[in-house]
């Protein structure tokens, strides 16, 4: 017998009520997951026609998206003046912005002032993008490890644990690379990505 119609036999219905409250989420979180896996086998095989895309626009939208969210966290978020212009998929590189910035609120923990920074490093081989938190942290064995399908610090955040890998796979579709920077718990995490440059740019500097 089963333990949903056991207590509907005994009567329990507020058991039963959070009984079903759990499967709904369980089926709502495979769900979730499905659509994420399916997303993450797609790219690259239905792109969108590469554009010449504004930064800084790319990181208004994706902030624009997630406004409930930042003003429910009382998030100040700091854009850079004067970012340069990308190529690529809009609508890829608009889900790598979105992904990132969200999981920099994600893991802010309790901080009093909670502050995320966007910008571009010039004084690089490459330019990148930068995405700063002085949220919670991660210890440097986890520097690599949460890229990967399924690895989340904290089991008990929403989300598939996809994110940072679909991001990872999105970018490396751009042929650029992501990383994480971070002095370990409690010091804030700072996520960095190259540009896809449009290529009379990438001429110019090589």
């Amino acid at each position: 017998m089963g333990h949903i119609e056991n207590n509907a036999q005994k009567g329990n219905l507020e058991y039963v009520s959070a009984d079903l409250a759990r499967i709904d989420k369980a089926a709502t979180h495979m769900g979730n997951l499905l659509d994420d896996l399916l997303e993450l086998s797609r790219i690259g095989r239905l792109d969108h026609r590469p554009e010449v895309i504004s930064l800084t626009d790319l990181i208004q939208q994706a902030c624009d998206m997630l406004t409930g969210t930042i003003e429910t966290h009382q998030i100040d978020i700091h854009i850079e003046p004067n970012l340069p212009h990308i190529f690529g998929d809009k609508l890829r590189l608009l889900e790598v912005m979105q992904n990132l910035i969200e999981n920099a609120i994600k893991f802010m923990g309790e901080q009093p002032k909670p502050c995320i920074k966007i910008g571009v490093r010039t004084d690089t081989e490459h330019p990148t993008c930068y995405i700063q938190d002085n949220g919670i942290g991660i210890e440097p064995p986890y520097h690599d490890k949460i890229f990967g399908l399924f690895d989340k610090l904290n089991k008990k955040t929403e989300g598939t644990g996809i994110g940072l890998a679909l991001v990872r796979r999105i970018l490396q579709h751009h042929k650029q690379k992501i990383w994480v920077e971070s002095g370990g718990k409690g010091k804030g995490s700072t996520f960095c990505f190259t540009l896809p440059l449009p290529k009379s740019e990438t001429q110019n500097k090589g």
